[in-house]
This record gives C-alpha cells, structure tokens and sequence, in this order.
C-alpha cells in the first residue's frame, strides 16, 4: 500500500521536483504566460515565511504541491491573510488534491490568518475547484481578469 506524506518542504530543496510539476500544469491550464519559475526569489520568501510549500509525497516521489503567500491586509491593519499560489497534483490523485486543501486550511488557521484568498483556472481539472471551496466555507468574492500588457497590439477606434 502506497504511503502519503503532505508535508512542508523548503523551495531551494525541492525546486526541481516542484519545476517538473510546474511544467505539467503549464500545459494543463493553458498557461499564457512564459513558464520561468523564479527559484531564487521563492526560495528567499520561503525563508522568510513569507511563500510556504506544502508537498505531498507518494513513496518518497513528489506528486503534487500547494503553495501560498501569508502576509497583513494592506487595507485591514493588523490582518494576516493569506493568497492562495499554485496547487498541483498529478493526475489520478484527486484525493490527495482534498488533503492538501484541508492540510493548508489547518496551517492557516495554526498561524492565526483571518482570511483565506482561493482562486482557480477556467481550464483543466482546477475549472471547478470551486464547489471545494465552497464546501470548506469559502465565499464566492470577486472573479481575477488578465489584461496583457506587454507585446498586446491596440485596437483602434
């Protein structure tokens, strides 16, 4: 019988793992955006405290990752938050993806955040992670758009 370990781990040990993982979920989400995974700067805010990484292992092979930023609400003095970053579980392990959800809500709620920011794609198996959310208590609160900037032709008229 397999054995799963949902742990933290920190970035400058485990980036390749977490890279690899990265790269599929890239493709799976349609990612616009050039995949260039910043290392050096997560590895830094992961030992501040500030970016955390909870891995989940499947004898001893990283299968999935479900990261956040913790921080105070610039608009609510005094508020720890925390912003939700990638989640990823290969495919086959819906499972663990639930596990690692309430693993995170556990370490939230440990640390003493008030508020919980959760987001999710419009593609791949992440589209309907919000009926999850939702399950766990979380409130439907505003939707994210991506204008891009850079390289974007205008539109005349």
């Amino acid at each position: 019988m397999p054995s799963l370990i949902i742990q933290f781990e920190r970035v400058d040990d485990v980036w390749p793992d977490l890279e690899r993982l990265a790269a599929q979920e890239q493709v799976e989400i349609a990612e616009p955006r050039s995949f260039r995974p910043d290392w050096e700067s997560m590895g830094k805010l992961n030992d501040a405290g500030i970016f955390r990484v909870l891995t989940a292992r499947v004898d001893d092979h990283i299968i999935g990752y479900f990261s956040w930023l913790m921080d105070f609400d610039m608009e609510s003095k005094g508020t720890l938050i925390v912003n939700q970053g990638g989640w990823f579980v290969e495919p086959g392990h819906p499972i663990v993806a639930v596990k690692m959800l309430e693993r995170a809500i556990a370490e939230f709620k440990k640390a003493g955040v008030e508020f919980a920011y959760f987001h999710h794609t419009v593609h791949g198996r992440g589209a309907t992670v919000g009926r999850l959310f939702e399950k766990k208590g979380a409130k439907l609160s505003g939707h994210t758009y991506t204008l891009k900037l850079k390289g974007r032709r205008e539109r005349e008229g």
